[in-house]
């Protein structure tokens, strides 16, 4: 499956919308993709994504901790059950902000 990387803004979100498999061939795309489009708030809309290995793994672990390093914000959404286990058994639910769909990662109170 090709990815496929959208992006917009909401409000002060930087939503970035991903489809396809995030692997070692496809990371980069996404890679060069957040660094063109990201402001210090965002949010990546995984609802798309039906696997992930730990390249993209890696990559939401790198941005999550550089935007949190400048004060920023890194949040994912709507993970699909195969990807939210790779962060479960890594444990990095403990530590990434995830949420359950994009407007309640984009809320206030999120």
């Amino acid at each position: 499956m090709e990815l496929q990387v959208r992006s917009e803004v909401r409000g002060d979100w930087t939503v970035v919308a991903v489809s396809g498999e995030l692997d070692a061939d496809t990371v980069p795309m996404l890679s060069d993709r957040l660094e063109e489009s990201t402001g210090a708030r965002v949010v990546v809309d995984l609802s798309g994504v039906p696997f992930m290995d730990t390249t993209g793994l890696s990559l939401m672990l790198d941005w999550h901790r550089r935007l949190d390093g400048v004060g920023g914000q890194f949040r994912m959404a709507s993970l699909q059950p195969s990807v939210h286990k790779l962060f479960r058994l890594t444990e990095l639910t403990e530590v990434m902000h995830i949420h359950e769909s994009v407007e309640s990662a984009t809320t206030p109170a999120a």
